[in-house]
């Protein structure tokens, strides 16, 4: 019984090490073995796009794209989140905030900021795609912002628990948010309507936008 004792001890020794060496990357580690197993929240399958018609045919814009749109303007990454308060404390950034056209969620991961050209960019979406729900006789849905600008410290925590998240994300530069089309949840029509008047604006070369299979539009104002 003693050397039964003694064996189950130590061979629980390396199971115990390997667990507090994961322990951190275990958000990483769940999506890779959900990619690995085909696993794929919210209804998706076989590729599809979900409650996103067309989206991932539509949208296909990559992370190099998106990273042109900071050539010629742009934040410099900053290091903490007070670092992001205080550029909006002295007005390079503006404050969203939700009102009756779109929803600005609360996230750990990112500060509801952004640069004077997205603000006008996001206005001109929410006027855009009232008009369209207005014209095509279909009542308005908000959408809803899901992220917008974050800081170096944000974007260490989030990789810690989300697998699409990268080091030099475009998120650090202050014109680029998420839109979740999840959101919308089965508000088929707007879903419709709000995907045409994004397209809209990438065609007019006023965005970049990445359709993303964890239930956002990644869009980085031009």
């Amino acid at each position: 019984m003693i050397k039964l004792k003694k064996y189950l001890l130590l061979s629980s020794i390396p199971l115990i090490a390997l667990i507090i060496i994961a322990y951190p990357y275990r958000g990483r580690i769940k999506h890779g073995i959900k990619a690995l197993l085909g696993y794929s929240t919210g209804g998706f399958g076989g590729g599809g796009s979900g409650n996103c018609p067309n989206c991932s045919t539509i949208f296909i814009d990559k992370v190099e794209t998106h990273a042109t749109a900071y050539l010629c303007d742009g934040i410099n990454p900053q290091k903490e989140d007070a670092d992001l308060d205080n550029l909006s404390k002295s007005g390079e950034l503006i404050k969203l905030e939700t009102d009756s056209l779109f929803i600005v969620r609360k996230t750990r991961f990112s500060r509801p900021y952004i640069l004077p050209k997205g603000f006008s960019f996001i206005q001109d979406l929410s006027t855009q795609y009232y008009k369209k729900c207005v014209s095509d006789s279909i009542k308005y849905v908000p959408f809803t912002i899901s992220s917008l600008t974050r800081s170096i410290e944000s974007i260490d925590e989030l990789m810690d628990n989300n697998s699409n998240a990268i080091k030099n994300s475009a998120h650090l530069r202050g014109k680029t948010f998420d839109i979740s089309y999840r959101a919308f949840n089965d508000n088929q029509k707007q879903t419709e309507a709000f995907i045409g008047v994004l397209e809209e604006l990438r065609v007019q070369n006023r965005c970049f936008v990445k359709f993303e299979r964890n239930g956002c539009l990644h869009i980085t104002v031009i």
